[in-house]
């Protein structure tokens, strides 16, 4: 029997629940949301269809209805779909008319429940929506409806945490009505943007500064509103820590961010990501005709790894067109990447960077001419002449997180960059604060750095862990200073 199952993928990066996960990995067609984590993408079979239906403010790319006909048509066509939809189903997600237009097709299917953004987004920075003594309770409320915003001047009476979801384009109609209906304008409050992904950030202030403090920060947004938000610091990236450790600042990639920061974290920095960069993968197909004209294939990054054999799929590469070919790769994030493909690095420098690879390819024995350099279209110029240069993606700007770097960026003391490009995108429209300290994952990142007047800090290897130790010390330094 067919079986369709609306899983929550959770608030952010990581928070897919374990059931959750399994379906994903056995569904036959995944039908999901835009404001969820792209790797769970990741963990659904080569031969799953993927359905796009992405709901987000401002950008609805399927009415409701039609999202219904697609999950019963998939439901009577599939032997098991899965609806993906961020934080909870049945949380403002319309989780149960979907499920009512399956059971009234005659299609079985249940709810998988995921962690709403109602508790997730200010938990991510320290803030408990109850607390003994201080909240008793807290009241969740949609900020926006196809009838528009509603009467929130009915909640201004409440001594419980008010949550608002949805709240970016009704930020000013919440704090008129509940001022308006007799709640305090210095009411603690918080606004928690992008909650749970590396970009996501806070603000803390009281009630009367949410539409103002709203307005600088990019949506989903979840407002909340009550005496618990005092816990939270005026430092938005370090709400848990007492805002008494060395603000960092890591730049680059979503997928790049991802993986630094943790590390930062666990270093002792109160670290916040800026992702300004995205991937646009570039038109490469005919690399494929021309695949039997290379024993070497080498990728300088886990990204290109990503765009090539995902567009491997997509075209119907058969895989064993890569039988005989040698890998190679700058580093163990690249070949842990290279991994879930199914295939191992033959080469992997000691040390992560160009000019080692560089050194080991040319020990290989394998001629440049039979040699694939797959990576950015900006690659590091000191693999050239290494091989032939397959441009799979280029790093372009983020329009909306750069018009909000500077915000991010103040107070900063140390902000890295993972690429020369990253940091032409950056610094050529903001300014670093003058006390910031600069990390490169290397020389030719940190050449970039110096010709906007900058003495950087140089990671040993290109990878995360490097780059935080290279942020550690420059931090040591700038303690002793």
């Amino acid at each position: 029997m067919n079986r369709v199952y609306l899983v929550g993928a959770g608030c952010g990066e990581g928070m897919l629940t374990l059931r959750g996960a399994k379906l994903v990995g056995e569904c036959d067609c995944l039908v999901y949301d835009s404001l969820i984590d792209e790797n769970i993408l990741r963990l659904a079979k080569p031969s799953c269809l993927k359905i796009p239906v992405g709901k987000r403010a401002g950008a609805h790319s399927e009415p409701q209805e039609k999202i219904n006909g697609i999950l019963v048509g998939c439901g009577r066509k599939y032997p098991l779909t899965v609806r993906l939809k961020g934080g909870d189903p049945f949380v403002f997600g319309r989780g149960g008319e979907e499920l009512l237009a399956l059971k009234n097709a005659g299609i079985c299917a249940e709810s998988v429940p995921g962690v709403s953004s109602c508790i997730a987004a200010a938990e991510f920075f320290g803030v408990p929506v109850t607390h003994r003594g201080v909240s008793r309770g807290f009241h969740v409320v949609t900020a926006h409806t196809s009838e528009g915003a509603p009467d929130f001047s009915r909640l201004a009476k409440e001594e419980d945490t008010l949550v608002f979801l949805m709240a970016k384009g009704s930020a000013e109609k919440i704090v008129s009505g509940l001022i308006g209906g007799g709640m305090p304008p210095e009411t603690p409050a918080a606004i928690f943007s992008e909650a749970g992904f590396s970009e996501g950030s806070a603000a803390f202030c009281t009630l009367c500064q949410v539409a103002r403090e709203a307005e600088k920060l990019p949506a989903p947004l979840v407002v909340a509103v009550g005496n618990v938000c005092a816990f939270g610091t005026a430092d938005k990236a370090d709400a848990a820590a007492g805002g008494n450790r060395r603000r960092a600042v890591v730049t680059g990639t979503r997928a790049h961010v991802s993986r630094v920061l943790p590390g930062m974290r666990a270093a002792g920095f109160a670290a916040e990501g800026l992702c300004h960069l995205d991937i646009k993968p570039a038109d490469f197909d005919g690399f494929f005709g021309r695949l039997s004209g290379f024993d070497m294939l080498v990728f300088t990054s886990a990204n290109g790894v990503r765009v090539f054999f995902g567009r491997a799929r997509e075209k119907g590469v058969d895989l064993r067109a890569f039988g005989g070919k040698k890998f190679a790769v700058i580093g163990n994030a690249t070949g842990e990447e290279l991994q879930k493909y199914g295939f191992y690095a033959d080469v992997m420098p000691e040390k992560y960077d160009s000019a080692a690879l560089a050194a080991e390819l040319r020990r290989s024995g394998i001629p440049a001419q039979r040699t694939a350099l797959l990576r950015s279209a900006e690659g590091n110029r000191v693999l050239n002449g290494c091989g032939e240069q397959v441009s799979l993606y280029e790093c372009v700007p983020d329009e909306g997180t750069l018009a909000r770097a500077e915000s991010v960026l103040q107070g900063a003391d140390i902000v890295t960059f993972s690429s020369a490009g990253g940091v032409r995108a950056l610094l050529s429209r903001v300014s670093l604060p003058e006390t910031a300290s600069t990390v490169a994952i290397g020389e030719e990142t940190a050449r970039a750095l110096k010709g906007f007047g900058f003495s950087p800090s140089v990671a040993d290897s290109a990878c995360a862990e490097s780059l935080v130790q290279a942020a550690a010390a420059a931090k040591e330094s700038v303690c002793r200073d």
